[in-house]
């Protein structure tokens, strides 16, 4: 990917849950901005601004839409999954510019963000450390890029490169482009399951997990096969729902399942049998 020269005296405004003064979200969010992305970014030359330090006159609304249009960069603290925080995020994807997003450990990501640049923290005195370095190391590399990536770009690119193979009627070249389509998202629902497995590990508050299977290639939801491979685990089947019919023709069953530390085994295992697999967490 081509480089660019680092810029100087350069703009960072952070989106985040914010909440009512002193309140516990927004004591974390002052904690992050101020203990961490302030410094670090302080290092790299950047101004950083956060919304309510906004102290000019007029529409606060206005006036945040112009920094996710016009700053250097943004960052984007994801924990909570605050709706605004992903409207924010969204209209900052549109422009195309440089953004890294924080999120605390345990949260489980979208799936239409679960891929993107995105550093994981712990919410203690280790963790800002940690944050700090990779926060760093990623701003750095963010700013490098001549054409930041988001899953709006990759859309309307997808769509133009279609367009422009249907106008030349390359039967060919349309079939390629559709299976490398294919394959991405089969990629990224494996990275984005990933994700989501190690993010309900590591929270202790969860004691059950809600496992949909749907067999794949038209197979048949054989329910001994699903009983076998869960209670070779540590996990207890909690529950397990009727087989119910979709739309697609395909069948859907629901298995409950008590702890989650074999979640990757059995997850594996069910895959390894021909079953896709989601998770909801009870």
């Amino acid at each position: 990917m081509e480089k660019k020269a680092p810029l100087k005296n350069k703009v960072c405004f952070v989106i985040s849950p914010l909440g009512k003064d002193n309140s516990e979200t927004r004591r974390a969010a002052d904690g992050l901005i101020n203990s961490v992305i302030k410094p670090t970014l302080a290092e790299l030359d950047f101004e950083v601004i956060a919304p309510h330090e906004i102290d000019n006159p007029g529409s606060i609304t206005t006036q945040v839409i112009k920094h996710l249009l016009n700053a250097d960069l943004v960052v984007a603290n994801l924990t909570e999954l605050n709706p605004n925080v992903m409207y924010e995020l969204a209209v900052r994807h549109a422009k195309r510019l440089p953004v890294v997003s924080v999120v605390e450990n345990g949260t489980v990501l979208p799936f239409d963000i679960a891929t993107e640049r995105t550093i994981f923290f712990e919410n203690d005195m280790n963790g800002v450390l940690e944050l700090n370095t990779k926060l760093k190391k990623t701003v750095t590399e963010a700013m490098l890029e001549t054409e930041p990536d988001n899953p709006i770009y990759r859309v309307i690119k997808s769509q133009i490169i279609q367009e422009v193979a249907s106008a030349k009627n390359d039967d060919v070249q349309s079939y390629i482009l559709n299976r490398l389509e294919e394959m991405s998202l089969q990629m990224n629902r494996i990275y984005s399951r990933v994700r989501e497995n190690e993010s309900i590990s590591s929270n202790p508050n969860i004691t059950s997990v809600e496992l949909i299977l749907k067999p794949l290639n038209g197979q048949d939801l054989e329910e001994d096969k699903i009983l076998d491979m869960v209670l070779s685990s540590s996990a207890r089947i909690m529950s397990m729902s009727e087989p119910r019919k979709l739309k697609d023709g395909r069948i859907e069953t629901i298995v409950t399942i008590s702890g989650k530390d074999d979640l990757k085994k059995i997850t594996n295992a069910l895959m390894d049998k021909g079953f896709e697999v989601s998770w909801r967490i009870r």
